[in-house]
């Protein structure tokens, strides 16, 4: 079936909020789950493999175990990016306009690719971003520069030890600042493949005027999602119907 991106950023809100996200985490996280989708990188998929999880174990944040004027350290504590990967971005973001450049890694969390639709948003801000993480057996590179509208997404093999659960994030006022400061950090094996600009943009247009199409066994579950946070709500009004 297929649904319209209002449609399903509305029903994604009401979802998170009925799985216990806050306000501003469930706007997040819903915008995150569209992008990927509209852009080619199965954000149903990745929603679907986690929807157990958050319903069963409820809202985890990061904590902050390390920080300087030029790097910072989160631990995400077994949890999705749905719910901390804004938290990482405006921590970075913050610590880049005090001092141009900076670095934050974000260990034991999950669903790093959810990350996409953070950077393109503070990248609006003119700020560079160069963020990767370990997929299975090969390294995710994500880059965008400053008001860029799509970020260039490359795979490359591994090389030494990284963490399997971390994602590790370098920002700067530009491209220039972040390759000077990290340029140790940023060594990577041999290159893999590429998701071009071009095919985000298609697959995007595409969505938008054709409709998303989502499965129905997954527009369901989203569905009794919303249900419980409109009984909830209509039970709330019930009792203060007296006041």
């Amino acid at each position: 079936m297929k649904v319209s991106k209002n449609e399903l950023t509305a029903t994604l809100k009401k979802a998170f909020e009925a799985l216990g996200f806050q306000s501003g985490d469930y706007y997040d996280a819903a915008d995150m789950v569209v992008w990927l989708e509209t852009h080619g990188f199965d954000g149903f998929d990745r929603l679907q493999a986690i929807l157990t999880y958050l319903n069963t174990i409820g809202p985890v944040h990061a904590d902050l175990v390390q920080e300087d004027e030029h790097h910072s350290m989160l631990d995400g504590k077994g949890t999705s990016i749905l719910l901390c990967g804004s938290e990482a971005v405006d921590l970075i973001s913050a610590q880049v306009i005090k001092c141009s450049w900076a670095a934050l890694e974000l260990a034991n969390c999950y669903n790093r690719t959810f990350i996409l639709q953070r950077l393109v948003k503070a990248a609006r801000r003119n700020l560079a971003f160069i963020a990767y993480w370990r997929q299975s057996d090969y390294c995710v590179k994500v880059s965008i520069a400053p008001g860029a509208e799509l970020p260039e997404y490359q795979t490359f093999t591994m090389t030494g030890e990284f963490d399997s659960q971390s994602l590790r994030i370098f920002s700067g006022t530009d491209m220039a600042v972040i390759e000077r400061q990290f340029a140790k950090e940023l060594e990577f094996g041999e290159f893999l493949e590429t998701v071009s600009a071009e095919d985000m943009q298609a697959c995007y247009l595409d969505s938008v005027e054709q409709g998303i199409e989502i499965d129905e066994a997954l527009w369901k579950t989203l569905n009794e999602l919303v249900a419980r946070v409109l009984v909830e709500s209509t039970e709330s009004s019930r009792a203060g119907a007296g006041d």
